[in-house]
């Protein structure tokens, strides 16, 4: 009968058989779709593999790779546990599953946040045979100190009749360069894998035109929240034929038209119909997307429906809102601080970018007239309600012009555009007027119509 070996044992590797291990581990199908559990194993296995350090703390994870401030209440927020918790378990699955033929395991002891290295259990066949992994206990794995390796070199030369001063004197310089070369080489992985990482997790910091734009909402350690649009509220302006107030949308005081006596039961069917569902437009959200993408990890990084957001939200948060005034009533609050903005005709069904100051050869109007085959949209970047807090328009004449739109604002190219336009140091406030040219619904060119830039 094959028998077990009993237990595992905690188990000792040098630091490029760690890596080696934890880098398989994170890149694998397990992990490789969650990306704030690659970077919590990558950060307590760093953590770990330091032999200096006794512990790791809760509020250091919460605030190294959660984002969260240093004297945050643990009490209050367990999102570093529930991580913990959830990173358990994928780590004995994939050591279970994809990891199986791993003569090593990983675990986290519960209790604490280092990773322990265990010779895994396995089976004794009809001949006693059993892969032998087993090494020196140790209490924490660490990376091993250098120095030892050489004193162990020299203790072992001299046992098998080895010359020691000869190891001090001509031996010593040579393994103390080699080990400092490791080191060394060692150290730069670390540094380019943990950047390789940043830069799939963060790419906004991948060149410095994305990095000048929007550090100023990821790396202002203040909640971002993105607004997608309603279009339901736009099909009832379409129904009533008139526009309706955010007040009233926020109060469904619109809700009471229903009952008009100049309202046809077929209307009032159909605004039954519409007003009990909370739709959205895909090119609003392909804008979203776009946005998401470029910091996967921010974990102050929010969405939400136009229905669901709150006064309270858009005054304490830096905001990105997405489509038309027409779609997303939040845009309203901004009409005072933009000189572009999508406008919605519910009588005439059209849309258009109002000019309020038209400059010299610029249009008051620009819209499309029997042309799918073109859109516009307007980029705004404008003080938010509270200092040091920013907001985002980003709206096109259809969700086709909106999706260019946030294509544009979140490529390099784009912002390098806007940025000729607005020489400074730093971004100021500006209005960007777009123009889109698309062919079968994809967009091929867009381009800076007009702009306006303000001072911070």
């Amino acid at each position: 009968m094959p028998t077990m070996v009993p237990a595992p044992q905690q188990f000792e590797l040098d630091s490029d058989a760690s890596w080696e291990l934890l880098l398989r581990v994170v890149n694998s199908n397990e992990l490789k779709r969650s990306l704030r559990l690659r970077e919590l194993l990558l950060y307590l296995g760093k953590r770990s593999l330091k032999s200096n350090i006794p512990s790791i703390r809760e509020q250091e994870i919460g605030s190294s790779v959660f984002g969260r401030p240093e004297d945050y209440d643990t009490g209050i927020d367990n999102i570093v546990r529930v991580n913990v918790s959830e990173l358990r378990k994928r780590l004995a699955h994939y050591f279970q599953d994809e990891g199986a033929a791993e003569s090593i395991i990983i675990e986290i002891p519960r209790g604490g946040y280092f990773l322990v290295f265990l010779c895994r259990s396995v089976e004794i066949g009809s001949k006693g045979q059993e892969h032998d992994c087993t090494a020196e206990l140790v209490t924490n794995v660490h990376v091993p100190d250098p120095q030892m390796r050489i004193e162990q070199e020299i203790v072992s030369a001299s046992l098998q009749g080895d010359v020691v001063p000869q190891i001090a004197g001509r031996g010593l310089p040579w393994i103390l360069g080699t080990a400092l070369i490791l080191a060394m080489s060692a150290f730069i992985f670390m540094v380019w894998q943990n950047h390789t990482l940043r830069l799939q997790l963060q790419p906004w910091h991948a060149d410095s035109n994305r990095a000048a734009f929007w550090s100023q909402f990821f790396a202002s350690g203040q909640e971002v929240d993105i607004v997608t649009a309603d279009t339901s509220y736009a099909i009832a302006e379409d129904l009533l034929q008139r526009p309706i107030s955010l007040d009233d949308y926020l109060d469904y005081k619109y809700k009471s038209d229903v009952s008009l006596p100049d309202i046809t039961a077929q209307t009032r069917d159909a605004l039954h119909l519409v007003l009990d569902r909370n739709t959205g437009s895909v090119g609003d959200f392909e804008a979203a997307e776009r946005i998401m993408q470029l910091d996967a990890y921010f974990p102050l990084l929010k969405l939400a429906s136009a229905r669901s957001y709150t006064a309270q939200s858009i005054k304490d948060n830096n905001v990105i809102l997405i489509g038309g005034r027409a779609s997303n009533p939040w845009e309203e609050l901004y009409r005072d601080r933009m000189n572009f903005s999508v406008e919605y005709d519910p009588l005439l069904h059209r849309s258009y970018v109002l000019n309020r100051s038209p400059s010299e050869g610029e249009q008051h109007i620009y819209e499309i007239v029997q042309n799918p085959d073109r859109a516009y949209s307007v980029v705004a970047f404008v003080p938010n309600f509270s200092n040091h807090r920013y907001a985002l328009i980003i709206a096109g004449t259809d969700s086709q012009g909106t999706r260019a739109a946030g294509e544009f604002i979140t490529s390099s190219e784009g912002l390098a555009a806007i940025r000729q336009r607005l020489p400074a140091d730093r971004y100021p406030y500006f209005e960007v007027l777009l123009s889109s040219s698309r062919l079968e619904g994809t967009t091929l060119h867009t381009v800076i119509q007009t702009s306006r830039g303000y001072a911070h």
